[in-house]
């Protein structure tokens, strides 16, 4: 951003205002003060735009920062920003928000990291965001990419249970390949006796509802028995959604997957952008 000089402040409009005389009558020096400060709030936004720091705990008596409370102390995240246009009105309305997250958890797995842009968000009345929260009524669009890491997922699992009475899986661990993924785990089945059978997975991600993550295409590898194929697509729906996101307040959309050998990036059709406004940033520690 260019910083607004001491020969911007003397001169717009082409024409200088003489520090010595001659320069516009009276009349029009007068009007000069407000046209100057609205051309350089329109030239240098910053300084419109104010930023608020906190660490540990969010305090502050704003909607705005009524609304960024209530994301810091739901999603927890390890650190997050929020920028708004403009504060939030009476009514719970946000023209246009941005959020990006990072470390922030959502059904039950680690997100590394989150951003969101809403436009023109409908939330709950404002007297109920510290209790029980905010919640979208209706907005016009909502914008996002999320980036989640093998190890937090497989972290996930293995904190899981998957299964019933009937079957559960153990020891379930993932591996991101480029474009694919490789499933392997241990299946418990309960007949008459007890079978542990090693099943291995090999398939894609693909995106189901906008906001979960399923293992589609898949072919499978048993180990030293024939599982029938009932009870194989049994066991595998026991593990779907692989990820999930319908926990999250805003209602993603989600249409593409990209996967490497250590990630999985999920984006929504347009992708969320940034922009100049007013700043909230925390950070948990």
């Amino acid at each position: 951003m260019r910083l607004c000089t001491k020969k911007d402040m003397v001169s717009f409009s082409g024409t200088a205002i003489s520090m010595k005389g001659g320069g516009p009558p009276m009349g029009k020096l007068r009007t000069m003060p407000a046209l100057f400060f609205a051309l350089l709030l329109f030239a240098c936004p910053a300084f419109a735009a104010q930023t608020y720091q906190y660490r540990g705990e969010v305090k502050g008596f704003t909607r705005g920062a009524f609304l960024f409370k209530a994301f810091a102390e739901g999603l927890k995240p390890e650190s997050m920003e929020m920028i708004l246009d403009e504060e939030p009105d009476e009514t719970g309305r946000v023209r246009r928000l941005f959020l990006d997250l990072f470390g922030c958890e959502l059904g039950g797995v680690r997100i590394e990291r989150l951003e969101i842009e809403a436009l023109d968000t409908q939330f709950t009345d404002p007297s109920g965001w510290a209790s029980p929260g905010p919640d979208v009524v209706e907005m016009l669009s909502v914008n996002a990419r999320a980036t989640i890491l093998e190890g937090d997922v497989n972290r996930a699992i293995s904190d899981a249970a998957f299964g019933d009475d009937g079957g559960n899986w153990h020891d379930l661990s993932l591996d991101f390949r480029d474009g694919e993924v490789y499933a392997r785990g241990y299946y418990t089945v309960r007949f008459l006796f007890t079978l542990d059978i090693l099943i291995e997975l090999e398939g894609r991600f693909g995106i189901v509802g906008g906001k979960q993550v399923w293992l589609e295409d898949y072919t499978m590898k048993v180990n030293r028995v024939d599982l029938p194929e009932g009870l194989a697509d049994r066991a595998v729906s026991q593990i779907q959604p692989v990820i999930d996101l319908n926990g999250f307040i805003f209602p993603l959309t989600l249409k593409t997957v990209a996967l490497t050998n250590d990630r999985v990036v999920l984006e929504s059709k347009a992708l969320p952008r940034r922009f100049n406004g007013t700043r909230y940033l925390y950070c948990s520690k």
